[in-house]
């Protein structure tokens, strides 16, 4: 199904620790674990040195899988994607898809924060609309839901404020 946008999210702030800590973290392990491999007195057989490589190797994959959560280095996880019959929502690598049939949806409401998406079966799904990256990108978000929904007869209701800095 050919994509109307799609728009990249910001990694959500919802960890308990930030990402610069986090690297922080990781690269003081990382060279930590350098500092007593070759620090290490050479000869004899040591079994602490070997658990040293493990716990350098043990932070270099924690490394890559802070990098692949929080930044596009692997490319785009997190994004918002509208298609003509989807509205799909994706946070990163190791999160699921939320697709949002649009045939199933009765009504939209958009306010600054949020966009509800209230459905056939008496649910209601959300979008967080803080995560889309700029204001541009926001309005494209509005613009393209708007297009979609007047396409499948959806009702919007749009209770954002225009908040000017």
């Amino acid at each position: 199904m050919r994509s109307l946008a799609r728009v990249g999210l910001r990694p959500s702030r919802d960890h308990k620790i930030s990402f610069g800590v986090q690297l922080s973290l990781v690269l003081l392990w990382i060279v930590y674990s350098l500092f007593l491999i070759f620090t290490e007195p050479e000869g004899g057989t040591n079994d602490r040195h070997f658990f040293h490589y493990i716990f350098l190797v043990l932070a270099v994959g924690y490394l890559i899988f802070i990098l692949a959560q929080n930044t596009s280095l692997f490319g785009s996880q997190s994004y918002l994607e509208i298609t003509p019959a989807y509205v799909v929502e994706k946070r990163g690598h190791f999160k699921k898809k939320v697709a949002i049939h649009l045939q199933d949806v009765t009504g939209i409401t958009f306010n600054n924060t949020t966009a509800r998406f209230d459905l056939r079966d008496n649910t209601r799904c959300q979008l967080d609309l803080k995560l889309v990256r700029s204001r541009k990108s926001l309005k494209l978000v509005k613009e393209k839901i708007k297009e979609v929904a007047d396409k499948h007869a959806i009702p919007v209701t749009d209770n954002s404020a225009n908040n000017r800095r």
